[in-house]
C-alpha cells in the first residue's frame, strides 16, 4: 500500500497531488510557515491568472475579429481552456471539503487492517496510477505538440498559435516575443491541471471503490474476523464487528455523496464541451493532412478528449457496479449462523444497497459506460449535421 501521510500528497494519489502542487492548485498541508504559505499563495495567483487572462483574451480574440462558429472551431482548444477554468477554481473554493474527504478515507474504520486489506487497496492504487501514468503523458504530449508544433511551422512574426486581443502591440519585437511565451506556458499550465483534476476525480471514485472491496471482504470473512477478535465474548464480538461494517457502510455513502456534489458541476461542464470537442477534433482531422504535425496534434487531442471522459465513465460505472455487490457479499457469508439483532443490520445495508452508488455529472447524467457510448454517438450526430452544413 502507498505510504500514508498527513500532507493528502503522497498518501493519497499522489500522481495527481503532486501536479496540482507543481500547478498551484494545491498547497502542501505540511507548509506552516507563513513565508511558505504566503509564497505559494503568490504562486497560485500567478498560474491561475495566467490561464484566465489566456483564456479571456482568445475569446476577445474571437470576437474582436468577428470568426463566428468558424473561428470557435479552427481554435476549439479554447473550449478546454474553458472547462479548465472552472477545474482550478474548484480545486482551490472545494479545498477544506477535499481535505476533510481525504482524511476520513485514510482513518478507520476505512483504512485496511491487515495485508489482504492492504493488498486489495493497493490494487486499486496501482489501476489509479497507472491510468494517471498514460492520460499524463498523452496530454503533455499532446500540449507538447501544439506548442512546439507551432514553431516547427515556422511562423512569420505577428503570427501566434492561438487568436488573441491583448491590450499591447505584439505584432513584432519583444511584444510579439512575450506574448508568445505567455502562450506557450499557458497551454502547459492548462494541460497539468487538467491532468491532474482529470485523474483525481475518477481516482477519488476508485478510492471508494477499494472501501467498498474491503467492506466487502470483512462481510465475506465475518466468521473468521470473529474468531481473530480480541474482544471477550462471541456476542460483544460480534455486535461490535456489525456496527463497525455499517458505520463503514454510511462512511462511504457519505463520502461518495460528498464527492458528486463537490465535482459534478465541474465534470458536466466537461462532458457537455467534449461532446462539442470530439466532433469538432473529427471535422477538423477530416479537413488536414493527418501526417502534418498539425494533423499529428488533432489525433492526440481526439485522444485525450476520449480517455479523458472514458476514464470518468469507466470509474463512475465501477463505482455502481461494487456498490450493488454488497449485497451478495452478505448473503455469501454465514449469515445463519449470526444472532437475530445482528442480521437485522446487515438486511438494512443489503436494503441500501437496492440503490447503489450513482455518480452524476450536474444531476442529470449517469457516469456509466452507457453515458460514455451516447455521447460518442451524439458527438458522430454533431460532426454530421456540421459536415451537412459546411457542404
Amino acid at each position: 500500500m502507498l505510504t500514508q501521510e498527513k500532507d493528502g500528497v503522497k498518501g493519497f494519489l499522489p500522481g495527481s497531488w503532486w501536479v496540482f502542487v507543481a500547478t498551484g492548485l494545491w498547497r502542501p498541508r505540511s507548509w506552516k510557515s507563513p513565508f511558505l504559505v504566503y509564497l505559494y499563495q503568490g504562486f497560485s495567483i500567478f498560474t491561475i491568472f495566467l490561464v484566465y487572462t489566456f483564456t479571456t483574451t482568445s475569446i476577445l480574440g474571437i470576437i474582436a475579429n468577428h470568426g463566428g462558429i468558424a473561428a470557435v472551431m479552427s481554435d476549439f482548444l479554447l473550449l478546454s481552456f474553458i472547462a479548465c477554468c472552472g477545474k482550478s477554481i474548484n480545486m482551490i473554493v472545494c479545498r477544506d471539503t477535499i481535505i476533510d474527504v481525504i482524511d476520513t478515507l485514510q482513518r478507520d474504520p476505512c483504512m485496511p487492517r491487515d495485508a489482504v486489506e492492504e493488498d486489495i487497496q493497493f490494487k486499486r492504487e496501482h489501476f489509479v496510477w497507472i491510468n494517471t501514468l498514460i492520460y499524463g503523458i498523452l496530454t503533455e504530449v499532446t500540449a507538447m505538440m501544439v506548442s512546439v508544433g507551432s514553431l516547427l511551422q515556422h511562423p512569420e512574426e505577428g503570427e501566434l498559435p492561438f487568436n488573441t486581443w491583448l491590450p499591447y502591440y505584439h505584432d513584432s519585437g519583444f511584444g510579439y516575443r512575450f506574448a508568445y511565451g505567455q502562450q506557450i506556458i499557458s497551454i502547459w499550465f492548462s494541460a497539468s491541471m487538467a491532468v491532474a483534476y482529470d485523474t483525481a476525480v475518477p481516482g477519488m471514485m476508485m478510492e471508494i471503490c477499494a472501501k467498498l472491496d474491503v467492506l466487502k471482504y470483512r462481510l465475506v470473512n465475518f466468521r473468521t474476523l470473529l474468531e481473530t477478535s480480541d474482544t471477550v465474548g462471541a456476542y460483544v464480538s460480534e455486535r461490535k464487528l456489525v456496527a463497525e461494517c455499517v458505520k463503514c457502510h454510511l462512511i462511504i455513502l457519505r463520502l461518495a455523496e460528498t464527492i458528486n456534489d463537490v465535482f459534478n458541476a465541474v465534470v458536466f461542464l466537461q462532458y457537455s464541451l467534449s461532446t462539442l470537442l470530439i466532433c469538432v477534433s473529427i471535422y477538423n482531422l477530416a479537413n488536414t493532412n493527418i501526417m502534418s504535425s498539425e494533423g499529428s496534434g488533432i489525433i492526440l487531442y481526439l485522444g485525450c478528449m476520449l480517455m479523458e471522459i472514458f476514464i470518468l465513465c469507466a470509474a463512475g460505472n465501477e463505482l455502481t457496479l461494487v456498490s450493488e455487490s454488497i449485497s451478495d457479499a452478505i448473503y455469501e457469508m454465514d449469515w445463519t449462523e449470526l444472532n437475530g439483532s445482528t442480521i437485522q443490520s446487515l438486511i438494512l445495508i443489503m436494503t441500501r444497497t437496492t440503490h447503489p452508488i450513482v455518480f452524476k455529472c450536474g444531476s442529470i447524467v449517469d457516469m456509466s459506460l452507457e453515458s460514455f457510448k451516447s455521447l460518442v454517438k451524439l458527438s458522430y450526430s454533431t460532426f454530421n449535421l456540421l459536415q451537412q452544413t459546411s457542404a
